[in-house]
């Protein structure tokens, strides 16, 4: 276990796809952003969130984390809002590598300076 770990990202105006086969599609581009707590790290820009508008509204945002020792760590966080599910893939001799096999969730986005906040929890399931 360990404390949250808050993470603000800065986004990019979002490009609207449009109603597709999968549904009225969102792309948010994910251009930085900052993570604290039990990670230092900050966020990479290059990532993006395809969201899906329909309902039940979803998200799928992927990005990378390059922590303050220098680790490059992949986030990908999705589903529906209310039950977020964010998984992370690392280097297997990182010192992060307990973020390969743990179970984690996210709060919601929030609105933050120039983006979102989101908080990311170890789960007790």
């Amino acid at each position: 276990g360990g404390a949250p770990s808050p993470e603000s990202a800065t986004l990019a105006p979002s490009q609207r796809v449009g109603p597709s086969k999968r549904g009225v599609r969102n792309s948010i581009p994910i251009t930085g952003g900052k993570v604290e707590g039990r990670i230092q790290a900050t966020v990479l820009p290059g990532g993006a969130d395809y969201q899906n508008l329909a309902a039940p509204a979803t998200i799928d945002a992927r990005y990378l984390w390059e922590t303050n020792d220098g680790q490059i760590i992949i986030v990908r966080n999705g589903g529906a809002f209310g039950s977020l599910v964010p998984t992370f893939e690392v280097r297997t001799d990182s010192p992060y590598a307990y973020l390969n096999s743990g179970s984690y969730l996210s709060s919601n986005p929030g609105v933050a300076q120039g983006g979102v906040s989101i908080t990311l929890y170890d789960s007790t399931r």
